[in-house]
């Protein structure tokens, strides 16, 4: 069977979900060819299977992001880069009487997907986040609470009616968690139509690997992600503030609402370097922190757990999954400052646990490679098709 694979990611990036399902296909020789955003180096997909996004694209998102950068700050950059122009540019390269089936590394493409259904193509959806409707809501009562509108496409509605109309027209969906598939029949998708992929996403063991000698002082807490609200960054600083820890710090990374920053600079002290390399920071840290209000299986804590940290997460962050409470980590209520306070405290106080634990974390997320995880996804779509 041929599969042409669409995804609004690098279709060379090790980190990417479509480049790792490409190259599982290819070995198989079931890859008829991969829509992505771009590729660097050398990379094992043969040339003549990558279909890149085209020059003049790029420089049409380039401006898009410049807009949103310089002149409306709630401009949906993001929604017109991937629903509007790549979409367009994806669907006409599904062609052909050979293609059988299209694989979306998301929803939201449109266009790619009705194309699909006139060629006579099952259509499947490794879907990544939460049902986009539950994400919104999440964001619009957050956005209440703490004063603070978060400029993210997850609460642009253009955006979110397209991610809901392609969950419901296509033929299959992969879930990375079961809290995603839960939460996505909770929002009237069928659950017959979603299959979970156990190995969640994947990690690259060979880049994210523990630091042999840590500083062991001061005691680093660090969160890494982007869209401040929705992963719950309030909730992990009014933790911080209420614990004030001697000889420590707090590393809030990744691109965060700047009100939100402002508002608690003068309340708590915490470090936001925004966008960081990420193995640099989790060789900083001593735990890492993920309270998310919603998240399938995020990368980052993979990663963290592959370089050696034991991890918190709350209970709805799909890798849960994979945390045994107390051996790897530990998980806490969503919401709940309380709860997240105390087991920040706890691997403070116990730095020798939290060597412990955090082995285990390593250990654990060895059973969790990109490689795994093709495997189960390529497996998963060819032998329902």
């Amino acid at each position: 069977m041929k599969v042409t694979l669409i995804g609004f990611e690098s279709g060379s990036s090790r980190n990417s979900c479509a480049y790792n399902i490409a190259s599982g296909l290819s070995s198989k020789r079931h890859l008829q060819k991969i829509v992505c955003i771009g590729a660097k180096g050398n990379i094992e997909i043969d040339s003549e299977f990558l279909v890149k996004e085209p020059f003049f694209l790029k420089i049409l998102s380039f401006l898009l992001s410049k807009i949103r950068q310089n002149i409306l700050k709630r401009f949906p950059d993001r929604y017109y880069n991937e629903q509007v122009l790549f979409d367009s540019f994806a669907q006409a390269h599904i062609d052909g009487k050979n293609v059988r089936l299209v694989l979306h590394t998301d929803s939201g493409l449109v266009r790619c997907l009705e194309k699909a259904k006139e060629r006579g193509a099952a259509t499947v959806i490794l879907h990544r986040t939460l049902h986009p409707e539950y994400i919104y809501d999440i964001l619009m009562v957050e956005s209440e609470k703490w004063g603070i509108w978060e400029d993210s496409v997850l609460a642009y509605e253009k955006w979110v009616a397209n991610r809901v109309r392609t969950l419901r027209l296509c033929d299959r969906i992969l879930a990375l968690s079961e809290l995603e598939k839960d939460n996505l029949c909770r929002y009237r998708i069928p659950g017959s139509k979603i299959e979970v992929i156990h190995h969640g996403q994947g990690v690259d063991m060979d880049h994210f690997v523990p630091l042999s000698n840590k500083n062991e002082e001061p005691f680093t807490v660090l969160f890494l992600g982007h869209k401040s609200l929705i992963k719950g960054v309030p909730y992990l600083l009014q933790a911080w503030r209420k614990l004030n820890l001697k000889n420590s710090q707090l590393i809030v990374a990744g691109h965060q609402d700047k009100k939100l920053i402002e508002m608690y600079r003068s309340k708590v002290q915490f470090q936001a370097p925004g966008p960081v390399d990420p193995l640099k920071y989790y060789h900083k840290a001593h735990i890492f922190v993920l309270p998310s209000l919603g998240d399938p299986f995020p990368r980052t804590v993979l990663e963290a757990m592959s370089c050696g940290l034991p991890v918190i997460v709350s209970d709805m962050v799909g890798s849960k999954d994979i945390i045994e409470h107390g051996k790897e980590g530990f998980i806490v209520p969503t919401r709940n400052i309380d709860a997240l306070a105390d087991k920040i405290r706890y691997f403070y106080e116990n730095p020798t646990v939290t060597k412990v634990m955090g082995r285990n974390a390593q250990k654990k997320a060895k059973e969790y490679t990109w490689e795994k995880f093709a495997e189960e996804v390529v497996r998963k779509m060819l032998e329902s098709n």
